[in-house]
């Protein structure tokens, strides 16, 4: 409280930062809501046909999803949520990148689930190739319990792919429910399960929420954007 009460300006990256630096501060108009944001030159739909073929998926519907292997970012809901899609369908493939705590929980609970032959650990991906997985994708899933903003929804987005992110923290600044993605709660696997199966049976749908998501990225949160805020907010405090 203190630091934030002797800042001469606050960035909130998300709507949900802001309100909560609003029960901190005493002067309101100290807090500014600008997002996070991306560079959509960087991020961009493309082909990754040879990534897919590396790696032996060239037939298969891709459902990645990129968070680190923490609690905070619920992917032991994802694995929950396999199952229940590979019931209804059997040319999915669930990649999952980043390390973390958990991963030895996650790896064993693909085991248990009899999902191993399903499911990949990537683990950690160079920023420069990232791109290619969200392009490879079909569908990209953010399963977080908590995030500041969740800066892989608008990666993902500009890659025109829809995201099916939880509503929490930063991620329906982004996600527009029905639109871009879908947003569903927290902890809850079978929600999961069934907005992938609504994108992976509607390519068309999926394709036009996709291009709707770059859409909004272009608009929203393209880097200079955010820097010809921030630039103009330290000008006004000069």
């Amino acid at each position: 409280r203190k630091v934030l009460n002797n800042a001469d300006a606050i960035i909130a990256v998300s709507k949900a930062v802001f309100f909560e630096c609003l029960k901190i501060v005493d002067d309101p108009k100290k807090v500014h809501l600008i997002h996070n944001a991306i560079d959509i030159n960087k991020f961009t739909p493309s082909s990754s046909i040879d990534l897919k073929v590396r790696l032996g998926i060239a037939n298969q519907k891709i459902i990645f999803s990129p968070k680190a292997h923490e609690p905070v970012y619920g992917l032991q809901y994802l694995i929950q949520a396999i199952p229940i899609v590979l019931k209804r369908m059997s040319d999915v493939v669930f990649i999952i990148a980043n390390d973390g705590s958990l991963r030895p929980h996650l790896e064993q609970m693909v085991i248990d689930l009899g999902i191993k032959e399903k499911t990949r650990f990537v683990g950690k991906i160079p920023r420069n190739v990232i791109p290619s997985y969200y392009t490879m994708s079909d569908v990209v899933v953010v399963p977080s319990l908590q995030e500041s903003f969740g800066l892989v929804v608008s990666e993902a987005m500009a890659c025109g792919k829809p995201v099916i992110g939880t509503r929490v923290g930063g991620i329906p600044d982004q996600i527009i429910d029905n639109y871009t993605g879908f947003l569903v709660k927290p902890k809850n696997p079978f929600e999961i399960a069934e907005k992938i199966f609504l994108l992976i049976s509607n390519a068309e749908k999926a394709k036009k929420m996709g291009a709707n998501a770059r859409r909004i990225v272009e608009q929203k949160f393209y880097s200079e954007k955010r820097i010809n805020r921030i630039k103009t907010l330290y000008e006004s405090m000069c």
